[in-house]
């Protein structure tokens, strides 16, 4: 169990940022009854161990977890969300440890797909990358305390980003309602239509991606793919992951031209391809024996994304005139994927298996 110490509410801003345990914001203090409380929204033990990162020293604790939400300002019922997106980052595919200490700086980006998003209030209408929900905001910057104050995740130490980017304080949104014909995305996944999920992707910071006056599918397939083909990504031309949150009227005309999530995450994955010359014309060199296998297809094309599945789709964001916005992996497949985890509500039973072994997700 953690030392409690005592701290006048006057010095608690003070106090813990000098000891280096804020992001610079404002903090809740996590006094025991808080802690409590967010884990009584759990079936976890305070001294119950959820994980560790390779290559740090340091475990995490179902209290210390509880314990950054709380200095986050999560509510306890944001806890369960918290509990599954963590699950997410300390999965080795995701390699949380290369996210934290590489100097591209990746943002921890939280889609939240599912009824339990609205219950508690996580919100992927009007301004879903933006301020102004409580959800949404605690949720994401829970991660990045817990990368902060439990594996030692802080600039000018084992957080080495050359510039970073706003996401890095909390990037957290709720998959919006999809267009008619489509499937949200954790059922595109393989979850159930009742289940909620949260994928998560280091990211870099969103890119917008404007297209106001094309009410073609084809044309607004163009512009989606030349967002991806931009030669400044890090994974243009090495293969990757994309996230598209696709705003209601570029999902809408999509999925009105027939054109399934699968159809466009295919067509995605060819047309947003980029060739070596614009990559060079960018100022860009291509290197060779390096990790990155930048040989061209027979086309003289090269990767952006590895595969159709690497391109993940979400609407989200409230009527405007067009907008969407393409968040590119902030490293290749070689280095990192998104992880996905369904959320266990509170005293959820376990499968019952009898002999054999179940997989459950926590």
């Amino acid at each position: 169990m953690a030392q409690t110490m005592r701290v006048d509410e006057a010095e608690l801003q003070d106090v813990f940022t000098e000891r280096g345990w804020s992001d610079g914001l404002p903090v809740v203090a996590p006094t025991p009854e808080r802690v409590r409380a967010m884990l009584a929204e759990s079936d976890l033990l305070p001294d119950d161990v959820l994980g560790a990162v390779p290559g740090r020293a340091a475990v995490l604790t179902a209290e210390m977890l509880a314990a950054n939400a709380v200095m986050a300002g999560a509510r306890p019922e944001y806890f369960p969300i918290v509990q599954a997106a963590m699950a997410a980052v300390l999965d080795p595919a995701f390699n949380l440890n290369a996210a934290l200490t590489s100097t591209g700086g990746a943002a921890l980006t939280i889609i939240v797909s599912g009824p339990l998003a609205d219950r508690v209030g996580v919100h992927g209408g009007h301004n879903a990358l933006g301020p102004g929900f409580r959800a949404n905001a605690t949720i994401g910057r829970t991660l990045r305390l817990v990368a902060r104050n439990a594996f030692d995740a802080r600039p000018g130490g084992m957080d080495g980003s050359s510039l970073g980017n706003p996401g890095r304080y909390s990037l957290c949104f709720a998959e919006g309602p999809p267009p008619e014909g489509w499937e949200p995305l954790r059922v595109r996944l393989g979850y159930e239509l009742a289940d909620t999920t949260v994928t998560v992707m280091a990211t870099e910071g969103p890119h917008q991606v404007a297209n106001h006056l094309n009410g073609d599918a084809g044309g607004i397939l163009a512009t989606l793919a030349s967002a991806m083909a931009a030669p400044t990504t890090f994974i243009a031309g090495k293969g990757g992951q994309g996230l598209f949150v696709l705003g209601p009227e570029h999902a809408a005309v999509l999925a009105d031209a027939g054109l399934t999530p699968r159809d466009v995450q295919e067509h995605l994955a060819v047309a947003g391809r980029v060739a070596p010359k614009a990559l060079l014309d960018a100022g860009i060199r291509i290197p060779v024996g390096s990790a990155h296998d930048m040989t061209a297809g027979s086309d003289g094309l090269l990767p952006v994304v590895k595969t159709a599945q690497d391109v993940y789709l979400v609407t989200a964001g409230g009527a405007g005139a067009g907008w969407s916005a393409y968040l590119p992996s902030w490293a290749t497949s070689v280095t990192t994927a998104a992880v996905s985890r369904r959320v266990r509500v509170p005293h959820e039973p376990l499968p019952d298996c009898g002999d054999d072994v179940c997989t459950v997700d926590f």
